[in-house]
Formats: C-alpha cells, sequence, structure tokens
C-alpha cells in the first residue's frame, strides 16, 4: 500500500496520546525533525489515561494479531528504544469458554496466532484451574491462554515516547486543541490551527481517539469513529489473587480479573454501552459485575472496592482500528478507531505509520484498517472484544 509519503515537510499530528506519542517517537527515531504533535489537554490525560493496561496478543483477526505481537516485541525492548522505563509483566491472559462453538473459534485463532510466532494455547478447564486455583471449572469447555501476553502502565508509555520524540527534535504543544484543517484549491491539507497558532503541515495525522471523528470533519471527512464509556474498579489484595495469574476472562459475561502487584482491576459487562461521551462511573453496574465474577470465580464475593473510574473507547463498525491515508483530502491521515486496543497496538501501529510516511510502505498489509474500507464490504469483526 502507498500514500503520500512525506518528502522533507512538516508533519502534523492530532493527539498526544500513545498512538499520537508512538508516531512522533518513531519519526524522531527515523531522524524525521520537522514533527509537531498538537494536543488539546496534556500528553496522555484524555482515553489513554483510563487504560487498564492489558496488553494481549489474542485476536481472531490476523492483523490486529500481529500488530499485537510487534508490539510486544517491541514493549520487551522499550526501556532500550527509548530511554525511559516500563515495567511490561508478561503474566499472561486467560480466556475461559463455555460455549463448544465458540471454543472451535479460538482453535483457529491460535493456529494462526501460532503462524506468527505468538505462543497461544488452547487448554483444558483443568490446566486453567492450575493458573487459577480458584476457578470453578465445571461448564468450561476450555480455554485459550498466551504465556506472554501481560500488562504496563500507558502514562509510563506515553511518557517514555513524548520525551524520546522530543529529544529526536518533536515539538509537542500543551493545550492546544485543533479548531482548523486548511486545505488548498486542490483539497490537500496545508496547516493547522491549534491553540490560536497556525502550523504549516503538508502531512496531518489525525490520532485523536474518541475525539476522531469531530477532528475528521475540519477537514471534510467522515471516520466513522464513535465514543463509548468503558469503566473499571480497583479491588483491594485478596489472598489467592496473586500478581503472576493471568489477567483472566470471562467470555459468557465479558467480566474480567487483571491482578496487579498489589489487589487487581476488574471491569466488563458494559461492551454494548451507549455512544457519548459521558466519563461518570456508572455504580448501578458494580454489583452485577462482581456477581458476574464471583459465579466464575467464588472468591470474587468478597471483594472489596477501592475506588472506580471510567473512560472513553473509540470503537469503529467492525471493532478494527482505521490506519492510513483519507480519500477525502490528499495529506490527510488517521490513526484511530482502535476498540479499546490502542495501547496495546500503539507500538506497531507507530512503526508503521513512520515507514509508510516516509518511505510509502508500512512494511505489513494495512489493507484491512484502510479509512475507506467501510463504503466496500468489511471482511469481517474483530471477535474477541468484550
Amino acid at each position: 500500500m502507498t500514500g503520500d509519503a512525506a518528502r522533507g515537510g512538516p508533519i502534523v499530528i492530532i493527539g498526544g496520546g500513545v498512538i499520537g506519542t508512538s508516531i512522533a517517537f518513531h519519526l524522531a527515531e527515523r531522524g524525521y525533525r520537522d514533527v509537531t504533535v498538537a494536543e488539546r489537554g496534556l500528553p496522555g490525560e484524555g482515553a489513554t489515561a483510563r487504560a487498564t493496561g492489558g496488553i494481549r496478543q489474542q485476536f481472531t483477526s490476523r492483523i490486529n494479531a500481529e500488530l499485537a505481537r510487534r508490539s510486544v516485541d517491541f514493549f520487551r525492548a522499550f526501556s532500550d528504544r527509548t530511554g525511559a522505563p516500563l515495567d511490561f509483566r508478561q503474566h499472561g491472559y486467560l480466556f475461559l469458554i463455555t460455549d463448544p462453538a465458540q471454543l472451535t473459534a479460538f482453535r483457529d485463532a491460535a493456529a494462526m496466532q501460532n503462524e506468527l510466532g505468538i505462543p497461544t494455547e488452547i487448554i483444558t478447564a483443568e490446566r486453567a484451574r492450575d493458573l487459577v486455583p480458584s476457578l470453578r471449572t465445571d461448564d468450561v469447555a476450555g480455554a485459550s491462554y498466551c504465556a506472554t501476553d501481560g500488562s504496563a502502565s500507558p502514562a509510563d508509555a506515553v511518557a517514555g515516547f513524548a520525551a524520546a520524540a522530543r529529544r529526536g527534535g518533536v515539538t509537542i504543544l500543551q493545550h492546544a486543541p485543533v479548531t482548523a484543517i486548511e486545505r488548498d484549491a486542490d483539497g490537500h491539507v496545508r496547516g493547522v490551527l491549534a491553540g490560536g497558532r497556525r502550523l504549516p503541515a503538508d502531512i496531518v495525522v489525525i490520532a485523536a481517539g474518541p475525539q476522531t471523528a469531530e477532528v475528521g470533519r475540519l477537514a471534510g471527512a467522515c471516520l466513522p469513529v464513535e465514543p463509548h464509556r468503558r469503566q473499571a474498579f480497583a479491588i483491594a489484595p485478596m489472598d489467592w489473587l496473586k500478581p503472576e495469574m493471568p489477567l483472566t476472562v470471562d467470555l459468557a459475561s465479558g467480566a474480567y480479573v487483571h491482578p496487579g502487584v498489589s489487589g487487581g482491576v476488574i471491569g466488563g459487562t458494559d461492551r454494548h454501552t451507549p455512544v457519548g461521551t459521558d466519563t461518570a462511573v456508572d455504580w448501578s453496574g458494580l454489583e452485577p459485575l462482581i456477581a458476574a465474577l464471583a459465579g466464575r470465580i467464588p472468591a470474587m464475593a468478597d471483594a472489596r472496592v477501592t475506588r472506580g473510574w471510567a473512560g472513553l473507547r473509540e470503537m469503529t463498525p467492525d471493532d478494527h482500528a482505521i490506519v492510513g491515508p483519507v480519500p477525502e483530502a490528499g495529506g490527510l491521515w488517521v490513526a484511530a478507531g482502535f476498540s479499546g486496543h490502542g495501547f496495546m497496538q500503539a507500538p506497531a501501529v507507530g512503526q508503521a505509520v513512520s515507514d509508510w510516511l516516509l518511505d510509502g510502505s508500512p512494511g505489513l498489509d494495512m489493507t484491512p484498517l484502510c479509512p475507506g474500507r467501510f463504503s466496500q464490504h468489511v471482511s469481517g469483526r474483530e471477535q474477541v472484544v468484550f
């Protein structure tokens, strides 16, 4: 695939979350200095700040699995690449499956993941109980487990990307909301108005997360990205909840428990929240969540919630990101709509977009994520979204 490769002109990235700062970092790492990131607040304080930090490679679509695998490789080398610390804990992800048909789909997905070098295993209920001894597994048909999945701090990742990008010559503007995208008579982008300041641009990359659709409209582009509230709750330490346990998902309910170094995080069961930007915690959802988890892990009935928070995740019609040049305007690009998977795919996306802009090719087939795909036949949804 090709696009409008940069020819030495200025690049403006709209959005200073983990995707925008990753793209900026990778451009700087390649020696491209004429890059400005325009962030409406502080870097990483938007959707990235509310992410729980999960990093998994178990996807049903090949492009999602490939981006995650490449990102895991980067997260392992994060400190060496950026010069900043990042505690990437590879505790694994465990998906518990009760539906035999779903187990078959996960088995097929595991075979695809293995082809990519991802060590996913389809395991028995007994093996799952070895990993999480407190599980109730009498109705579990099987489970999908990948030991190299894990978690890290999104805030630390943004800080590392941003600091390294700045050292490489990138300018990061804070409190600079974008209010206009300028285009010439031929429809090509020529600049951005951010925080009352005009930024000349030959390339504009929209990495604005849940605000992507409204930013796209500034350039006459229709980007089908919708914000949905997603909430999570921190729980106090419990004797059975060990940091080395895998992040465990009960697919029947969508509920998950994410063990931490002290206590953990629980969430899920809110996949179908309506479109909107309200980030107030819906405390009425806590008891059903605890009940769903206790049905799978009886000890969860004694969980003590210490706090709750909510953020926005940027969903698309097929639960895949939108990445690449936008047909409506020359020089306009997008990297958004990650449907809850932006943090875990950010390193690979930053690398791909950087290579695409500078070399004319992203280094892997990004066709499934092309912005124009929604006017055509969409091949399929990502199945592992909870």
